[in-house]
């Protein structure tokens, strides 16, 4: 399972969001976690219209920060499909 967070520079959330990550990390070990930084020559992904924006698999699960029991809801959900 892979968990990608959207954040840029300038974005007032992105903080929490990596902030987030790191929490999420370290409390699902089988989850890749990925901070993809905007910015420079990498492309926005098609899907991502704000920051932070999540994905998990692939598929926009927030725009903004969750609530941190939403995001773990919903990675845990995700392990038990």
């Amino acid at each position: 399972m892979r968990l990608e967070i959207v954040v840029a520079p300038d974005c007032v959330g992105c903080a929490e969001a990596r902030a987030i990550a790191e929490e999420i990390q370290g409390r699902f070990a089988s989850v890749e976690v990925h901070l993809l930084e905007l910015g420079g020559d990498r492309p926005i992904p098609k899907q991502v219209v704000a920051t932070p924006t999540y994905l998990l698999d692939g598929a926009v699960i927030s725009l903004g920060n969750p609530r941190m029991e939403t995001l773990m809801r919903l990675i845990r959900r995700r392990m038990n499909d």
